[in-house]
């Protein structure tokens, strides 16, 4: 594993747990990150039962989505160690992108749905 792998594993870390900490920010004080919110969303004039109904989608979606990435963050980290080869690292990343879009997907829907 060269220097940029370990960069961008670092990266992947780093993401998942903003999402956690944003999904645990959601759930305990309302507050959604406006790096997680389109641009045209405000979330302060938003009715209040529509913020409740989209941290009640988005609160699941956050915590798994950043659990995934952490552990693919291991699983690219420790592929080596784990026997991953190329085919396997390619099915890891594409199984990863897979899930990205799953999330934006939700993520693009609620918003829509909730907060426009």
């Amino acid at each position: 594993m060269n220097n940029m792998d370990t960069f961008m594993n670092a990266i992947i870390f780093i993401a998942g747990g903003y999402l956690i900490y944003s999904a645990y920010m959601m759930k305990t004080k309302g507050v959604v990150a406006s790096a997680l919110l389109g641009r045209d969303i405000d979330w302060d004039h938003a009715k209040e039962e529509n913020k409740a109904a989209y941290i009640k989608v988005m609160f699941p979606a956050n915590m798994i989505m950043g659990l995934i990435m952490i552990a693919t963050a291991a699983v690219f980290t420790f592929g080596s160690s784990l026997g991953l080869d190329g085919i396997g690292e390619t099915a890891a990343v594409i199984v990863s992108l897979l899930f990205c879009v799953i999330y934006g997907t939700v993520l693009m829907h609620a918003q829509n749905k909730y907060l426009k």
